[in-house]
Order: C-alpha cells, then sequence, then structure tokens
C-alpha cells in the first residue's frame, strides 16, 4: 500500500497563516510567563534589601525598580488625581495619585497613594484627605508608565482621568519628576486602602496559555498532514 502527499495551494497558505499566528502568540505568552517570574524574582529580592532613601538626586530607573523606597517631603494636594473604574469586591472606587515634593527641592515624586469608594454621584469632584505638612512615604518603586485599559476616548476629565501616567503628570502639572511611581505602602490617616497584589502574579496563566497555543499549532500540522495523504490506488 502506497501513499503520496500532495498539498494544494491554498489549504497550505491557509496552514502556513494559522501556523505562524499559533507559533507568535505561544511564544508571545511563554515570553509574558518569563517576564512575569523575573518581576517576581526582583521583588522577592527587595524584600530582603534595606530601604532606598531618594532625594533630589535624579537617578536611573532601572537601579531601583521594585525595589523598597522612602522619601520625605510635603503632598501637592492640588494637583491629584484619581484613577478611574477601579472596582474592590462589588465596590467602584478611584485609586489616588498625587505628586510629593522632596524635602528642600524642586523635585517630586509620583505617589500612588490608595484606593477610595466612588462618590456615588459623579458629578461631584472626588476628594482625599491629605496630612499637611512634612511626610515620610515608603512604598515600591513601579515602572514609571505602566498603561491601564483606556474605557473612554476622553482619557483625561478633570481630575478623575482613564490612566495615569509619569508623562502625563509631567505634562498637567510642569513639574520634574524622579522617573517612577512609589506605590505607597507606609500608613498614614487618610482613610485610603493600600493592600496591594504583588504586579507579577499570574505567570501560570501565561504558561498555560502558551501550551494550549501550541498544542492548536500541532494540531494544525497533523491536520495539514493528515488531509493532503492520499492512497495510491493500484493500477
Amino acid at each position: 500500500m502506497a501513499f503520496s502527499f500532495r498539498p494544494r495551494a491554498w489549504p497550505t497558505i491557509v496552514a502556513l497563516l494559522g501556523l505562524g499566528l499559533t507559533m507568535w502568540a505561544c511564544w508571545w505568552q511563554y515570553g509574558r510567563g518569563l517576564e512575569k517570574d523575573r518581576i517576581e524574582a526582583q521583588l522577592a529580592a527587595a524584600d530582603d534589601r534595606v530601604l532606598v532613601t531618594l532625594g533630589a538626586q535624579p537617578i536611573a530607573e532601572e537601579a531601583i525598580r521594585y525595589r523598597r523606597i522612602g522619601v520625605r517631603g510635603e503632598f501637592l494636594s492640588e494637583a491629584a488625581v484619581f484613577l478611574d473604574n477601579q472596582v474592590r469586591g462589588t465596590t467602584p472606587g478611584l485609586v489616588v495619585f498625587m505628586p510629593l515634593r522632596l524635602t528642600d527641592s524642586n523635585m517630586h515624586v509620583l505617589v500612588k497613594r490608595g484606593w477610595m469608594a466612588a462618590p456615588v454621584n459623579r458629578a461631584i469632584e472626588p476628594s482625599v484627605r491629605t496630612p499637611a505638612g512634612t511626610v515620610d512615604v515608603a512604598g515600591t518603586a513601579l515602572p514609571p508608565n505602566s498603561r491601564f485599559l483606556e474605557l473612554s476616548s476622553e482619557s483625561q476629565a478633570g481630575r478623575v482621568w482613564q490612566n495615569v501616567t509619569l508623562e502625563r503628570m509631567v505634562a498637567a502639572t510642569h513639574l520634574d519628576f524622579q522617573p517612577l511611581i512609589l506605590e505607597q505602602t507606609s500608613d498614614l490617616d487618610d482613610g485610603l486602602v493600600r493592600n496591594w497584589p504583588r504586579p507579577a502574579r499570574g505567570s501560570a496563566k501565561h504558561y498555560g496559555y502558551a501550551l494550549q497555543w501550541g498544542a492548536m499549532a500541532l494540531t494544525i500540522v497533523v491536520l495539514y498532514v493528515v488531509l493532503n495523504v492520499r492512497r495510491i490506488q493500484p493500477s
């Protein structure tokens, strides 16, 4: 019994496109998993390091990414912005971002202060209790321009924004900032919630997706071969 492999042009093109797409998705998901594992390792290492105190001297963001950071200065409550659509449980809320002017300098740090419930009447501008004078704030240094999903084309409406990045804060305030966002973990008497999720969790999910896409790629190859093999009839 003999067989021949005679693929046609269009099925071959479709199979190659499908194989390319699934392999790209497989490697992308695998890369995301590796990236989250790397971030988790950085966070674990940072937990064992001493607190880094920031001053007015500009720093390299890569040198302190995910490190434990301490700053001293004064909050600029008039420049606060609120990240919208931050639901906790079933409660819609906002995350408060506020510049902190470092003591004896014109350098600032953008502080991700905490979560608060959104006003029931969305026409009312939100407000947050802010300690006056000099405060000490500690937390984790996050990359400066992590983007969130924007649910509308109006990304900035007053002080309530759909997306908060350091770049947008610089454009809105014209202040000098250190190249990071400080996710506050230290306590202040402000009524905000600060039980932040660790940013690197979820690598297993990406590895699972990579496995699924890899299985789909293998399925395409198997089907392509099986559907294009023909038995040669004896003459």
